[in-house]
């Protein structure tokens, strides 16, 4: 049974003007061939820098807006634009290589996925959403419609995510490794070439544990010294089996980074009508349990688990079954539901995983969210929101409850 939700409770993202600011000539110059290309006769450029308030680390952000004239009158273009920060104090990621990866998302991989819809005639309102990009992005930046000027959000990192929202974001995974099973079969080469070979952008190694046990010791504090010791007893298969222990043969192309800040949503009347996923730069081909499970947990606490976790496990395979079914694809071929649950059942310690290696940073205070740009990200020490702890111990209550702990 399905708890009735109070709609809008909760807190939506605030993009925070930090200051208006002078573009790299690099990024000018793209605009400039975006001006062209949309039919500007004469144009003026307003940009600034934003702030998500700790919602993002991995670039630059800026919301640039071209107005001018057109040989149809009067027009203006609003865009957002990711630019990388340097590499130099992010050493447990290839900064380049994921700013590639959201490349081949939009200006391929996406451009794919409407293609096989189109052919396979999938409802407008059943298929995959995800932003227009353009063209110019490259590995530098990525340049995208600024949806915020369409009334898209996204909800505060520390918030618990509504159920409309969950449903809604749940069904848009679902499709996503659906289609990934679709190229699959639809397009064996393609498939082999670009999607099977694309390994996880972090790698286990010194710098990676590093990290894990600088994090270990700011999301550990709060805990009894008697479950502090069970997870000490087990913390190497637990930072190992965070990127590399998943537990299934079922393998598709994954987000990577599906968490609550990453998916756009609209609202009309106070109501959740419409969520669109961005931030495709940790994509990797690994299991799709971790995908749901990196969702759930990522936004989640212990009630909202007890009343819905189930619900959104069975609207995530029934979404898959019946979005296959446009291209004839038996689910059962692809993914059982008797392998799916196992997967599920197999794979729940990955929830600990993530929140006691990858959490605190979701839940640094404002005023202590690094600029990984400037310090280094194995030194990073961060204040942790209250909520986070209580979160934590959820988690590992579930643990306890499920016996994975």
């Amino acid at each position: 049974m399905q708890i009735e939700e109070k709609l809008q409770d909760f807190d939506t993202t605030k993009l925070v003007s930090t200051h208006q600011d002078e573009l790299p000539c690099q990024l000018k110059a793209v605009l400039k061939k975006i001006a062209h290309e949309e039919g500007y006769l004469n144009y003026n450029i307003l940009s600034r820098s934003i702030s998500t308030e700790g919602g993002n680390y991995m670039a630059m952000l800026y919301e640039v807006d071209l107005k001018g004239r057109t040989n149809e009158g009067e027009k203006e273009t609003n865009m957002f634009i990711k630019r990388v920060i340097s590499q130099e104090h992010v050493k447990i990621i290839n900064l380049s290589d994921i700013y590639s990866r959201e490349l081949f998302f939009y200006n391929d991989l996406s451009k794919v996925f409407k293609e096989l819809e189109t052919e396979a005639d999938v409802p407008l309102d059943e298929r995959y959403k995800s932003v227009k990009s353009y063209n110019e992005s490259d590995t530098e930046a990525i340049i995208m419609q600024n949806l915020n000027k369409e009334g898209f959000t996204t909800i505060y990192r520390m918030n618990v995510m509504p159920l409309k929202f969950a449903e809604l974001s749940v069904q848009q995974l679902a499709r996503f490794h659906a289609l990934s099973f679709i190229i699959e079969q639809r397009r064996p080469e393609y498939f082999e070439k670009k999607i099977k070979s694309l390994k996880p952008s972090i790698q286990y190694g010194d710098d990676y544990v590093e990290f894990c046990k600088n994090m270990y010791k700011v999301s550990s504090n709060r805990l009894s010294n008697e479950i502090k010791d069970k997870i000490d007893k087990k913390a190497d298969e637990y930072m190992k089996n965070y990127l590399t222990g998943h537990k299934t043969d079922v393998k598709c192309l994954c987000h990577g980074d599906y968490r609550m800040n990453n998916i756009l949503l609209k609202l009309t009347e106070g109501e959740i009508t419409d969520v669109i996923p961005v931030d495709y730069q940790l994509m990797y081909y690994g299991s799709p349990i971790v995908d749901f499970l990196f969702f759930i947990f990522g936004a989640t606490d212990k009630e909202f688990r007890r009343n819905h976790f189930v619900h959104l496990k069975d609207m995530y395979h029934e979404t898959m079954e019946q979005y296959l079914k446009y291209f004839d694809i038996d689910i059962d071929i692809v993914y059982p539901k008797k392998k799916f649950e196992m997967d599920f059942e197999d794979n729940l310690e990955f929830g600990l995983e993530l929140n006691l290696y990858i959490a605190p940073i979701i839940f640094t205070l404002e005023d202590d969210v690094p600029d990984f740009d400037k310090v280094d990200l194995l030194e990073v020490k961060v204040k942790l929101d209250d909520r986070y702890y209580e979160r934590l111990q959820g988690v590992v209550d579930d643990m306890i409850e499920w016996g994975k702990l």
